[in-house]
């Protein structure tokens, strides 16, 4: 019989287990444990500095922990990762660390042509491979062309597939829309869908709330080396009860603004999961539209989406906007984390004191 524990590992492809990095005296990563999951895409949120590419180049070897322990599936179950399985582990995982820099005078067949036969991809299928990849990006015209023309989100798009060329059951993401006008952001989020629906683990790093939300299915938020939240954003919402509907309605005047807020509040405060006291429904002159505050179940959201049809409100929009909450999560943990530290501090103090 399969224990849940045994069930967990089994969908485990990548872990990190008490994993600290110091810099001499300064500490980049403390104490970080979390798993990725087969097929799942988590994000990684974190303001600059915060040690989300410290934590991505240990994954790749590139630097070395100063103690704790990162583990890679390979031959079906998690190895620790070491000098001595380094290349074998790592032909199964695919890098976009930082941002890519190539030789202007390659082209993208020539540069993929080289990281797949370096990871060891089969010499014979080299050329249809590099072929795919590039098409995945729509960058197929482009395929022979010598890269000192190209602009940085042709750039980018290229170190991305080289990530991926080697056909790795996981990929890693630094950042990659660092840089890039929103067309080009809309298409690398396009693409991490796509490797998502191809069954792949992908492991990508952001500062942008957007990004994240729009594609991760958990997200990880790092705050001065520590993780201080890791789950489904769903979830997420839950603890820190605070999600918000943005609801708009026809043939609405701000006239009778304060009517309609006194209505809400007798039909809607009961379904959203909130103590009255703390219940909040606003309207925000701005957008003109209304604010509830709810739990972010999402039984209560339907239950709220259906009594305001019930009650003849003309609903034209009825949204919860994701990123704009995902910031309000983010600094809400943030703060917590800020005040936390602050009190351990003091705390610390006083003893030194006593």
């Amino acid at each position: 019989m399969i224990t849940k524990t045994q069930e967990k590992e089994k969908d485990t492809y990548v872990r990190f287990e008490n994993v600290t990095k110091k810099f001499g005296s300064f500490t980049a990563v403390s104490d970080v444990s979390f798993d990725i999951y087969k097929g799942e895409v988590l994000g990684f949120l974190g303001p600059n500095g915060a040690g989300k590419s410290t934590t991505m180049k240990m994954l790749a070897r590139l630097q070395r922990p100063t103690s704790g322990t990162v583990y890679i599936r390979g031959n079906g179950h998690l190895e620790e990762l070491n000098i001595k399985n380094k290349d074998y582990l790592l032909n199964n995982v695919g890098f976009l660390i930082e941002n890519p820099n190539f030789y202007g005078n390659m082209t993208p067949r020539e540069i993929l042509s080289y990281y797949a036969e370096l990871k060891g991809y089969p010499k014979s299928k080299v050329k249809k491979r590099v072929e795919e990849v590039v098409a995945l990006v729509d960058l197929s015209d482009w395929i022979d062309v010598k890269m000192k023309g190209f602009s940085k989100g042709m750039r980018q798009k290229i170190g991305i597939v080289s990530a991926i060329v080697h056909d790795p059951d996981i990929i890693v993401l630094d950042e990659p829309h660092t840089g890039l006008d929103p067309k080009a952001r809309t298409e690398i989020r396009a693409f991490i869908r796509k490797l998502k629906e191809m069954g792949k683990t992908v492991f990508f790093s952001s500062h942008l709330l957007y990004e994240v939300s729009e594609v991760s299915d958990r997200v990880a938020i790092i705050s001065k080396g520590k993780i201080i939240a890791l789950d489904t954003l769903e979830n997420l919402e839950r603890m820190a009860r605070g999600s918000i509907i943005e609801l708009e309605l026809h043939d609405f005047s701000i006239e009778g603004k304060d009517a309609v807020l006194a209505e809400l509040q007798k039909i809607i405060v009961p379904l959203t999961g909130l103590n009255a006291a703390d219940n909040s429904i606003s309207f925000n002159s701005d957008s003109q539209q209304f604010e509830i505050l709810f739990d972010g179940n999402p039984d209560n959201q339907y239950a709220i989406f259906r009594a305001l049809f019930e009650n003849n409100f003309k609903v034209v929009e009825f949204s919860v906007p994701r990123a704009d909450l995902l910031e309000d999560l983010y600094l809400k943990f943030m703060n917590e984390e800020e005040t936390e530290e602050l009190q351990r501090k003091q705390a610390k103090m006083a003893q030194v004191s006593a």
